[in-house]
């Protein structure tokens, strides 16, 4: 070893390993060594989580997402919309409070954690309405989390909770306080108003030629056109592909044949009996009877007896609906026993019958496009790995083209927005994404990344640049004049507007004698508006705040959106609340307060709680696992 060492061989060995772990980043493992986080990801006081614990959370969080998400997301996706981050700061954040609890000896007991479960009704068996261990079981097998993972959360929530109870539990707001608060909400104000037609007030001067191109010159930055780009667009989906396929009659007849009463046929119709106990016992011991076979007439204990005959839709419980028109039930199907207020539901499926199916000339052309863009899917496969043999191999965009057989498009020069000089939005091209902004950053003739969006893939290649410039006056001589005119007009709106505030506050005129000179009339509101009352006033919101802000007299002025009318406001009237609807109040204002002053303190503690529970975290875990997420893809 030690002649190996000294060899030219051994030399070359040594410094290719050197380089190596320069290159596979050994400076971050020993960092992580010596900062004591092994192979967690995140370390607070005792507890911590690695990256297969992190992967789990990551793994909820997109199954929750995807399962109110009207198009799936993926984990690269995730990554790509920063939410990996998030993630990652929020059970830092978790683990700090964990971290605090542990070290504070604050952590639920057994029978605490078994108590949750028992009152968890997903755990519950139907018949007996008790914690059973076999449905608990296969609830968290088909959640895909561990018992001992299970149990671990649900203990960490309860240290939470338990933490969060005590840190607000003996919130109590002084008197002096609550009676402030009181006084806050039911202070009422009092506001009058007209609308102003603001193409009523004189026109400004119109502008002479050396005004327009003084207003040129003033404005030369503001008028500089914008780097344009003329792009080429290469995307690529299986509806360029459905010409290629081919579908053949007896082909639809097949899948018509195989999937009709599923698949094209009206929703079927069920009859099914409601059974109505007065005690859970009653309606547990009919249930077993039920299942048994027993004949629902023949049931004692019976309160109420309906049966009846509908579709899904009829049944407004989603539960009692699954149970009874769910996949695969068929009659002798049983739900229950289900509370209904002082009563027990107990309900069995007596008969099916099956909607009526559509003749194969309704769905012919439905089951012809679905199979055409099932096999498009599959030339679409076979294409992707043409185009990334194309893209491998440095071709031109208007080459590998050419190879998966799709037209190039070619779009006029837009800015970064995707318009045009005239302002018209190329939509096909502002749908490429960031395929679209990365137009913006390789050269020309250069070729993007190739981005997938939705159910297509870009490849994008700009063709040609137009720099930005600033265009010269005789180009541009109306459009100046057209914005100085504009200016001028609000200008001159504004500085009546500011005229008429100060004189109505000044008392030279009042709020009624400038309705009138408009010819319009003063309105007020129903009654006097309070902070309780105000979004139920009518007002527009913008002038909530001035109400609640201003003084007895003030007065503000709203514009409306294309700004040809403006609502005058005066606040003509502020009135302290009365010492009876002070004390009808209180218990609100004391409620209001209190949830003011919790959610106050929770925070600060939190704040706290980060000072003096220290969190580490590893970087290049992370980066690690963010990698991971990437190469997967």
């Amino acid at each position: 070893m030690k002649s190996l060492m000294n060899s030219f061989v051994g030399k070359i060995i040594i410094m290719i390993i050197i380089a190596g772990m320069a290159f596979w980043g050994v400076d971050q493992m020993f960092a992580q060594l010596r900062g004591g986080l092994g192979s967690d990801m995140a370390k607070a006081g005792s507890r911590g989580f690695d990256a297969a614990v992190f992967d789990r959370r990551v793994e909820t969080v997109l199954r929750n997402i995807n399962a109110e998400a009207d198009e799936p997301m993926t984990k690269p996706e995730l990554l790509e919309d920063g939410l990996i981050d998030q993630i990652f700061q929020l059970e830092s954040a978790k683990l700090t409070l964990l971290g605090y609890a542990d070290s504070i000896g604050v952590r639920p007991s057994t029978d605490a954690v078994v108590e949750e479960l028992r009152n968890t009704d997903a755990f519950k068996n139907p018949l007996t309405g008790s914690l059973d261990l076999d449905t608990y079981r296969q609830a968290l097998y088909n959640a895909r989390i561990s018992q001992q993972e299970y149990e671990q959360q649900l203990s960490d929530d309860l240290a939470l909770k338990a933490m969060r109870e005590g840190t607000i539990a003996a919130i109590n707001p002084p008197s002096a306080l609550t009676a402030l608060q009181a006084r806050y909400l039911t202070e009422q104000r009092n506001v009058a108003w007209f609308v102003l037609d603001t193409t009523s007030l004189p026109e400004p001067a119109a502008p002479t030629e050396e005004d327009v191109r003084a207003y040129y010159d003033e404005n030369l930055e503001a008028l500089k056109q914008p780097e344009r780009r003329m792009i080429d667009v290469l995307r690529m989906s299986a509806e360029d592909f459905l010409s290629e396929v081919t579908v053949t009659d007896q082909e639809v007849a097949t899948v018509y044949e195989a999937s009709k009463s599923e698949r094209y046929s009206e929703p079927d119709t069920r009859t099914f009996v409601e059974l109505l106990f007065s005690t859970r016992e009653a309606a547990r011991t009919a249930f077993g009877l039920l299942a048994g076979g027993a004949d629902p007439a023949s049931l004692e204990g019976v309160v109420s007896r309906e049966t009846r005959t509908g579709r899904r839709e009829s049944v407004s419980d989603p539960i009692l609906a699954e149970a009874m028109f769910g996949a695969g039930k068929q009659s002798g199907a049983l739900f229950g026993p289900s509370e209904r207020g002082d009563q027990w539901l107990v309900a069995r499926l007596v008969s099916v019958q099956p909607g009526a199916v559509f003749p194969l000339e309704q769905v012919e052309e439905e089951i012809r496009d679905q199979l055409a863009r099932e096999r498009a899917g599959v030339v679409l496969y076979e294409k992707m790995e043409a185009l990334d043999r194309a893209i491998g191999a440095g071709y031109p965009l208007s080459q590998i083209a050419e190879e998966v057989g799709v037209p190039l498009i070619t779009y006029a020069p837009v800015d970064q927005s995707g318009r045009t000089r005239e302002g018209v939005l190329m939509a096909g091209l502002v749908q490429a994404g960031e395929a679209f902004q990365q137009a913006f950053e390789v050269p020309v003739g250069e070729t993007s990344n190739r981005f997938d969006i939705g159910e297509a893939s870009y490849l994008v290649s700009p063709r040609k640049i137009i720099e930005s410039y600033t265009p010269e006056f005789e180009e541009l001589r109306e459009e100046v004049r057209e914005g100085l005119v504009f200016q001028r007009q609000q200008d001159g709106v504004q500085s009546a507007l500011d005229d008429l505030k100060r004189r109505i506050e000044s008392g030279e005129t009042t709020l009624e004698a400038e309705a009138r000179a408009a010819g319009e009339v003063v309105e007020t509101p129903l009654a006097p508006v309070t902070r309780r009352t105000a979004g139920e006033a009518g007002l527009p919101n913008a002038a909530l705040g001035p109400i609640f802000t201003g003084k007895q007299g003030d007065v503000f002025t709203l514009p409306s959106r294309d700004g040809n009318a403006v609502m005058v406001m005066q606040l003509t009237d502020i009135t302290e609340p009365s010492d009876e609807e002070m004390t009808a109040l209180s218990s609100i204002a004391r409620a209001s307060l209190t949830s003011d002053l919790s959610s106050d303190l929770a925070q600060a503690v939190d704040a706290e709680i980060a000072a003096a529970m220290k969190l580490r975290t590893n970087q290049g875990a992370l980066n690690a696992y963010k990698a991971s997420i990437s190469s997967d893809q």
